[in-house]
C-alpha cells in the first residue's frame, strides 16, 4: 500500500500535491501517456560496483520491461560485466555509453533514455526480493494498479547489509528515497550537498511505501571499494569546484593520513574495523529470508566478518560472488 509520511507539515505538503496531481484532468498538464507507453524501465548507473552489480541487475530483470544500463568510469571489472550483461539478455538490457561527463548530465542521459512510462531508480547494490510479501513483482502490480491519468513519485526503503552477508548496522534500514516515478520530460537529477537529488515537478503526488524490497549491499565491498564509497562525495564535491584530480589519487590522499598504516589497504583494513565494531547479526524477523538470488553466497561468502570474544579483529575477502547460472551452477 502508498502511505503519506506520519510529519503533519508533509502530510499537509502531500495531501496538496494529491489535489494538484489531479492537474492532468483538468488539462493543465499533459497526461502520461502522451510521452511514454505503459511499463517499467529500470535505470542503473554504476561506477567500481564489480561486487554486485551483476547479482542487483539479474534480481530485476523480469519484473521490469527494460534495464537502462550504463557503466560510469569504473576502473574495476564493472564495464566488462555490464558488457556481457547487455550481450547475455539483448532483449531486455540496453547498454548506454555516457563518455566522460559529470553525474548529474550523466544520470539525466540515462532517463531520456528510458522508454516507459514508469522509471525506478536501481542502485547497482542493491538486490530485490523476489519472493514473498515484499517481492518486487507486488510493487510492480501496486504501481500498474495506480490511476493512469496521473504522475506518482514514490520512496522506497530497503534492508542493508553491512560488512557481511550476515551483519548489519543497528538501523538496518535505509532512509526512504524517491526512487520509483512516472516519467515526465520535466524531471531531472541534480547534485545538493554532495549527493543526488530529484526534482519533482508540482504535479506529481508523493508517497512511500513502508515495505522493504530490496537488501542493500550498503557496505558489503571490497577494502578498495570501502574507501572509495567512504570519500566519494567529498571527491566529487573537489571535482566541481573545479579539482581534476582522480577518485583514486583522492583517496590515496587522504587514506593513509587519517586512518594510519603503510598501504592504502592497510588504511582500508584500519577503517573498516573501526566501521564494522558495531555491526549487530542479521535479523530474518526484523528483515524476511534472503532474496533468493543471494542464498548461495550464504555458503560461498565474498567477505566475512571475524570476531573474538565480541570483538571485531578481521574480515576476510573471498573473492567477487556471482549469481546462479540457469543451470544451476555458480558462475
Amino acid at each position: 500500500m502508498v502511505r503519506a509520511s506520519g510529519d503533519s507539515s508533509l502530510c499537509v505538503s502531500r495531501r496538496l500535491r494529491q489535489v494538484l496531481s489531479f492537474a492532468t484532468y483538468a488539462g493543465l498538464v499533459p497526461p502520461p501517456a502522451v510521452f511514454r507507453p505503459l511499463g517499467i524501465s529500470a535505470l542503473t548507473m554504476a561506477r567500481n560496483e564489480e561486487d554486485w552489480i551483476e547479482t542487483s541487475v539479474r534480481s530485476i530483470l523480469d519484473m521490469v520491461d527494460e534495464v537502462v544500463l550504463a557503466d560510469h568510469g569504473s576502473d574495476d571489472d564493472t564495464p566488462e560485466i555490464v558488457r556481457k550483461l547487455a550481450q547475455r539478455y539483448p532483449d531486455k538490457i540496453r547498454l548506454v555509453s555516457l563518455g566522460d561527463i559529470d553525474f548529474s548530465s550523466a544520470i539525466n542521459k540515462m532517463l531520456r533514455r528510458t522508454r516507459y512510462r514508469w522509471v525506478l531508480r536501481w542502485h547497482a547494490d542493491f538486490v530485490a526480493q523476489t519472493s514473498g510479501p515484499s517481492s518486487v513483482r507486488r510493487l510492480v502490480r501496486l504501481v500498474r494498479s495506480l490511476d493512469r491519468g496521473r504522475y506518482f513519485c514514490i520512496s522506497l526503503s530497503g534492508f542493508a547489509l553491512d560488512g557481511d552477508l550476515e551483519h548489519q548496522f543497528p538501523d538496518r534500514r535505509d532512509l526512504p528515497e524517491p526512487f520509483l516515478y512516472t516519467y515526465s520530460p520535466w524531471l531531472s537529477y541534480a547534485i545538493r550537498e554532495r549527493w543526488e537529488s530529484l526534482h519533482v515537478p508540482w504535479f506529481y503526488e508523493k508517497a512511500s511505501v513502508v515495505e522493504g524490497y530490496y537488501f542493500h549491499m550498503r557496505t558489503v565491498k571490497s577494502l578498495r571499494r570501502m574507501l572509495q564509497r567512504l570519500y566519494w562525495s567529498f571527491w566529487y564535491e573537489a571535482r566541481n569546484k573545479g579539482s581534476s584530480i582522480s577518485l583514486q589519487e583522492f583517496v590515496e590522499q587522504h587514506a593513509m593520513r587519517e586512518w594510519g598504516g603503510a598501504t592504502v589497504e592497510e588504511a582500508a583494513r584500519n577503517h573498516i574495523l573501526v566501521e564494522f565494531a558495531r555491526c549487530v547479526p542479521f535479523s530474518p524477523e526484523i528483515c524476511g529470508d534472503y532474496p533468493a538470488i543471494l542464498k548461495p553466497a550464504i555458503a560461498h561468502p565474498p567477505f566475512r566478518l571475524v570476531f573474538r570474544d565480541g570483538k571485531l579483529v578481521d574480515r576476510v575477502e573471498f573473492g567477487p560472488y556471482r549469481p546462479l547460472s540457469p543451470t544451476g551452477e555458480i558462475k
